[in-house]
């Protein structure tokens, strides 16, 4: 019985660790990336294939003869935007309920981005401005990039930031002191 036991034991704690193994999300990092205007995309996004989601947007432009300088900071959600693929559009603004005049860039990987790390070469990418509320028409200062690449490497969050411990203030402590002192005292001199 004990025989049946152990070998139960040792055949689940094994199984404890043959959990499946889930892909992690990847920072993808703009890389070689200039406009026409002579103006650059720079900058990283998160993207988890599996859940489909964009986060840490940091995507920002330099000007150039024809764009301005902008930074973005969240994915285009606009039915326009989503209906787009493959093409990934950010925008400059997180409100999204009218996007006429916002700065957006607009990156055309040749391959749908994964969980696999690598390198992916972008066919072609814009940065302007949306026409309209729902930016499925372009405003001025149209420029365009005809390559580039985008670089996956596994995403590591920053760590948490270290909770303080909380502690008494010098008076405090003194008091403290004091008490333990005066209890001390109290219990060396109760007869035994």
């Amino acid at each position: 019985m004990n025989k049946l036991l152990a070998s139960a034991a040792l055949a689940l704690s094994s199984l404890a660790f043959t959990a499946a193994a889930q892909a992690a999300p990847l920072q993808w990092t703009l890389k070689d990336v200039t406009f026409d205007d002579g103006g650059t995309a720079t900058g990283s996004f998160v993207y988890d294939a599996d859940s489909d989601t964009y986060s840490n947007v940091q995507l920002s432009t330099t000007a150039g003869s024809v764009g301005g300088a902008s930074e973005f900071r969240s994915k285009c959600v606009t039915p326009h935007c989503i209906n787009a693929l493959p093409e990934l559009i950010f925008v400059a603004s997180s409100n999204q309920s009218d996007l006429t005049n916002v700065p957006y860039l607009d990156i055309e990987p040749s391959a749908p981005l994964t969980n696999t790390p690598g390198t992916v070469e972008l066919v072609f990418g814009m940065s302007t401005t949306c026409g309209n509320a729902a930016c499925s028409t372009n405003g001025p200062g149209l420029r365009a990039f005809f390559s580039g690449q985008l670089v996956g490497i596994p995403y590591i969050a920053p760590p948490a930031a270290p909770n303080s411990v909380p502690t008494l203030n010098q008076w405090g402590l003194a008091g403290l002191s004091m008490l333990l002192a005066a209890w001390a005292l109290l219990y060396r001199r109760r007869p035994s």
